[in-house]
Formats: C-alpha cells, sequence, structure tokens
C-alpha cells in the first residue's frame, strides 16, 4: 500500500525512491543464471603405447594399451583448446579438442604416431667366383658382386648360392650412413684336399685351372679332389704346364726349376719304370727299347706314350716335356682278362693236336697199304 501511495502521489521523493528502487534490481544477481561446474571425459587413441598427452602444453598421462581417458571440469564448453601427442622418435600428432559432450560423457579422438625418417646403411657384397644368388634376410637380391642400398640398421642374414659350391650363410650389422663391404670365397662341394708349389727361382705365379691362386712357394687348401692342371709363370722363363691329381688324404707336391726363355728349346729326358719290368716303350710310335729305359735328346712337346708286354694291356698316353726338363713315369701293366689270355694261348695247343692226328691217320693208312 505505502508504494501504491507513493506512485499515486507523484513527487520528488517518489521519483528518487522508484530510481533507487530500479538501480537496486538491476545490480541484484538473479538465482540461477550462474553456470554449474560440469564434469566430461575426452578418450584419447594412439597408436605407441608410453605416448605423453598434452592438453594446451599441460601434461595429462601416458598412453597405456592404446588409449588415455582425460577428466576436465569445467563450467565452460571447452576448457582446452588443442591435445598433443608425444613420443621420442615420432613426430608429434596434435590437433584441436572439440566442445565436451556434457555431464559425466565422454568424446573420443584418434592420433597416429608417425614414425621420424631413419637413416639407412648399404650393404656390398662379391664373391669367388662370382654370379652366386644374393639373399638378404630371407630375400633375393641378384647375383654377385651387388650393392644393396636403404638398408635398415642393425643385424641381417647374408646368404649365397653358387652351384657346385657349398652354401654360405652368416649374420652381419649394418649401421646408419656406413657400408658394410663382404668378400666371400665359396667352398666347392664334394672333397678337397691341399696343394704345394714350389719353384727355382721363387716368386712364379701359379694358376689352376685357369684361377690365379698366387705366386711360389705356396700352399692352396679346399682343392676339390680329381685331376687339375697347373700352369706355372715367370717373366723372363719359360711357361711350366703340369697335369696333378689332387686327393683327400695327402698334400700334392709340385717342384718346378724354372728355365730361361733362351733355354726354352733345350732338349728333355723320360725314364720309364714299369710293373712287371720288360714292357716295350713306344714315344710318338718308335721303339726305345725295354723297361726299365732312360730317353734322351726328346724335343719340349707333347709326346705321345706306348707301353706294350705279352699277357698285358697296353698302355696308352701322352706326356707334356718342358725344355730341359727330366721326368720319370713310373707306370703298372693291367693283366688281360683270363678268358682272353686262355683263347690266345690255346691255338698253338689247338694247332699241336691237329698236325700230330693227321700224321697218325697217314701212318696208319700205310701200314694198312
Amino acid at each position: 500500500m505505502a508504494l501504491i501511495s507513493l506512485i499515486t502521489m507523484p513527487s520528488s521523493r517518489t521519483y528518487l525512491f522508484l530510481t533507487i528502487l530500479i538501480c537496486l534490481c538491476c545490480t541484484v544477481p538473479v538465482m540461477g543464471e550462474e553456470d554449474p561446474e560440469v564434469i566430461s571425459y575426452y578418450d584419447i587413441y594412439a597408436d605407441v603405447n608410453g605416448a605423453a598427452v598434452f592438453f594446451d602444453n599441460e601434461y595429462m598421462g601416458d598412453i597405456s594399451k592404446g588409449k588415455l581417458t582425460v577428466q576436465v571440469v569445467s563450467a565452460k564448453s571447452r576448457p582446452y583448446r588443442r591435445v598433443t601427442v608425444h613420443m621420442d622418435g615420432y613426430r608429434n600428432a596434435t590437433t584441436a579438442l572439440p566442445r565436451t559432450a556434457g555431464e559425466l560423457q565422454h568424446v573420443s579422438l584418434i592420433l597416429t604416431l608417425v614414425p621420424l625418417a631413419e637413416n639407412t646403411g648399404s650393404l656390398r657384397v662379391s664373391s669367388s667366383p662370382s654370379g652366386a644368388e644374393l639373399f638378404v634376410d630371407g630375400d633375393e637380391h641378384g647375383i654377385t658382386p651387388q650393392t644393396i642400398t636403404g638398408v635398415t640398421p642393425g643385424t641381417h642374414r647374408i646368404r649365397l648360392i653358387s652351384p657346385g659350391h657349398e652354401t654360405w650363410s652368416e649374420s652381419v650389422v649394418i649401421s646408419a650412413d656406413d657400408t658394410c663391404e663382404m668378400d666371400v670365397t665359396l667352398k666347392k662341394e664334394g672333397t678337397f684336399g691341399s696343394l704345394s708349389v714350389d719353384s727355382d727361382p721363387t716368386g712364379a705365379d701359379v694358376y689352376l685351372d685357369s684361377q690365379h691362386y698366387g705366386k711360389t712357394p705356396l700352399t692352396a687348401d679346399n682343392i676339390s679332389t680329381g685331376p687339375h692342371t697347373i700352369e706355372i709363370k715367370k717373366n723372363g722363363y719359360t711357361d711350366i704346364i703340369r697335369h696333378v691329381t689332387i686327393t683327400e688324404i695327402k698334400t700334392t707336391p709340385v717342384t718346378v726349376s724354372l728355365k730361361s726363355a733362351g733355354e726354352q728349346n733345350m732338349p728333355g729326358t723320360l725314364s720309364f719304370r714299369s710293373s712287371p719290368v720288360g714292357a716295350a716303350v713306344y714315344i710318338d710310335s718308335v721303339n726305345r727299347g725295354i723297361t726299365p729305359v732312360t730317353v734322351t735328346n726328346l724335343t719340349p712337346d707333347v709326346h705321345q706314350i706306348k707301353l706294350t708286354d705279352t699277357g698285358h694291356r697296353d698302355y696308352l698316353g701322352s706326356v707334356v716335356l718342358s725344355s730341359g726338363e727330366t721326368r720319370t713315369l713310373e707306370i703298372t701293366m693291367q693283366p688281360l682278362p683270363a678268358s682272353e689270355h686262355s683263347s690266345v694261348s690255346l691255338i698253338p695247343l689247338i694247332l699241336s693236336l691237329m698236325i700230330a692226328t693227321l700224321f697218325v691217320t697217314g701212318r696208319c693208312r700205310r701200314q694198312q697199304k
């Protein structure tokens, strides 16, 4: 009633009272207009466990089992602006945070960490013999010699395969910004022996089956058993060729005396021994006597050899005689099979029996007359 009476009674007091009342109404807060605090969640997913999560540079925790849940409490719809996931060796993954979904609601974000570019190394592989198939960690990489770039640093398994040789395999460590060089000698399959070569003078080059093995004096291992050809060469001297048979039991020795190039036309000598003795010796179809025999003044050349003996197979062969060389050949004659020997020895007996029969028959006829 007092307020109504003031309004109906316009006066200076009335206007002052109304002005104060309006000001009070504008300055006093209205109940219920202040925003309440809201609890919500962000679910951060990343593919690297242990990565650190930051909201606006504020650390929130690490990714575990591919996920981190962050609780936020705020009266605002978006208390943080950006999320960043960090892990050493990876590029930072970052994105804007969306508005919260409301009281006790979850918002999911998926971030992918990309590894930083890693420095790589190189692998260079050569082999003897070349042309072997190259495998790195089971993957084929052509034939040797071969250079592979962009190899991930670490331990890798190298394998080489070559026909007629044992497969070679070994682990190597490749370093970043570096080249690992490998030179592999492949072993031949089968049985192996050793060879020693000496010459006078020394320092001569030795070639085994046309492959250079080094200089005299020389010992070479892992040589396949069987026949081989050796060439011994030295500047200013006549080349020497030898045919040897490598055995598995012992080292095969070869010793030569090199002749200067001016002596290359000097005659050579061949000595023959046979078992049994008494075999006829033919050199280039010329009879040179019976064993044991020594034949001199032979020209340096390839000579055809033949030995014959009754009851034995003929021995046929060839020998390379170098200038001024003296060589001894020991030959075991192989007996003829019993059937061949018997058939040959029976012929005289049969002839004798036929003659005796004719003689007796003729005598009997004369007595009857």
